[in-house]
C-alpha cells in the first residue's frame, strides 16, 4: 500500500521504530551539512530541500536509502564498499546505525558540488 503521508514528519511516525531511527540518525547528518535546508516530500519520499533538491532519503523493509547525486556516490565509492549501491542510491542496513561520520561528509560534498559546481540533484 502507498504512504499517504503529507509531512516528512508523517512519513517517519508512519515507520516501525527501528526505522524511524534510522530516518532520524540520517536526517541529522544530512542537516549538518546544511542547517537551513527544509524538508519536503518528494515522490512520496522525504527530501531535504535548499533552493533544489539536495537529498532524497527512504525507509524500507531491510535498509534506509539515501539518494544524493551519482557524483556523491562515485566520490565516496571506495568507503561505500560495505554497501549496496546503486546510481544515486547508498542502501544503508536497518539493523545497524547510520555511519555519521561518511554521511556528513558525503553531504558536506554534496553542499560543495551543489553550490559552487552547479551539481543538480538527478
Amino acid at each position: 500500500m502507498p504512504d499517504k503521508s503529507s509531512t516528512v514528519q508523517q512519513y517517519i511516525a508512519s515507520k516501525p521504530a527501528l526505522a524511524q531511527q534510522r530516518l532520524n540518525e540520517l536526517r541529522a547528518c544530512l542537516l549538518a551539512a546544511n542547517p537551513n535546508a527544509v524538508d519536503e516530500l518528494k515522490w512520496g519520499k522525504p527530501a531535504l530541500v535548499d533552493d533544489g533538491i539536495l537529498y532524497v532519503y527512504a525507509a524500507f523493509t531491510k535498509h534506509i536509502s539515501l539518494h544524493p547525486t551519482p557524483s556523491v556516490i562515485d566520490a565516496f565509492k571506495d568507503q561505500l564498499q560495505a554497501y549496496t549501491l546503486s546510481g544515486n542510491t547508498v542502501q544503508f542496513p536497518l539493523n545497524t546505525a547510520i555511519p555519521e561520520q561518511l554521511v556528513t561528509e558525503m553531504a558536506g560534498l554534496r553542499m560543495i558540488q551543489k553550490t559552487e559546481q552547479g551539481i543538480g540533484w538527478k
